[in-house]
């Protein structure tokens, strides 16, 4: 199923910078399709109610470019990250944005759009699944400073929703880490969905935590690239 769901998800591009989006939607969308857009799915459950949004965006929209950055596929689970150039109801965007996709017998039944400000470099890495699942456990554990330590490049940039403020080199980012581990505590990380592609990664994780006193639960996608076995960029949705 791994290896149609990618074919289909490439169709889904396509049609996107074919500006065929109705007909790759009606093929290839469940009919119990639910779409969010920076976590909300207001008005965007069901097949019928994002039909209604897709032909709203055709109708009032010219695509100039639509140009694929990465693409990351593993078993029903997919994720694209893509440029756009587009007019919309006469204002000219430019932007980038990730697309997670959650699939059912070879159809998205789940659709997660996050935007964000520029676009990945690819890097050659090695030893990924394993390096991942060591900091996700050690993310459990408390133990964030050792797998920082041990993970993350000398030269690592970390986005909190498009934004590196702050956040450029490995000596800015463990002040950050060692800021929150300060101030705050894991009560629970699970993971809710994991894709691994090449030297692309992403997860999506449920966390529990206390920061200054304050419970916090929140869930949210870190999507990684690596060089050499070490993450050198992160980004948090």
């Amino acid at each position: 199923m791994s290896l149609c769901n990618r074919s289909n998800l490439e169709a889904i591009v396509k049609g996107i910078q074919t500006n065929k989006i109705l007909e790759v939607f009606d093929k290839y969308y469940h009919d119990e399709i639910v779409m969010y857009e920076n976590g909300d799915s207001t008005n965007r459950v069901g097949k019928a109610a994002n039909r209604i949004a897709e032909e709203s965006f055709v109708n009032n929209s010219i695509i100039h470019e639509a140009r694929l950055i990465k693409l990351i596929a593993d078993g029903d689970n997919t994720a694209y990250e893509m440029f756009m150039d587009f007019t919309n109801s006469g204002h000219r965007i430019k932007e980038n944005q990730w697309a997670f996709q959650h699939w059912s017998n070879g159809l998205v039944i789940k659709e997660e759009f996050v935007k964000i400000k520029t676009p990945p470099t690819p890097e050659p890495t090695n030893n990924i699944k394993s390096n991942l699942e060591a900091i996700i456990e050690g993310t459990r554990d408390n133990r964030i400073l050792e797998v920082f330590d041990k993970y993350y490049h000398p030269d690592v940039i970390m986005y909190e929703k498009g934004d590196p403020t702050n956040r450029v080199g490995k000596a800015a980012n463990r002040k950050a880490k060692e800021s929150f581990v300060k101030k705050g505590r894991i009560n629970e990380a699970k993971v809710l969905q994991l894709i691994i592609d090449g030297n692309d990664t992403a997860y999506q994780m449920y966390i529990d935590f206390t920061y200054c006193g304050n419970r916090i639960q929140k869930t949210q996608w870190a999507v990684q690239q690596w060089s050499n076995g070490l993450v050198i960029k992160e980004e948090f949705y």
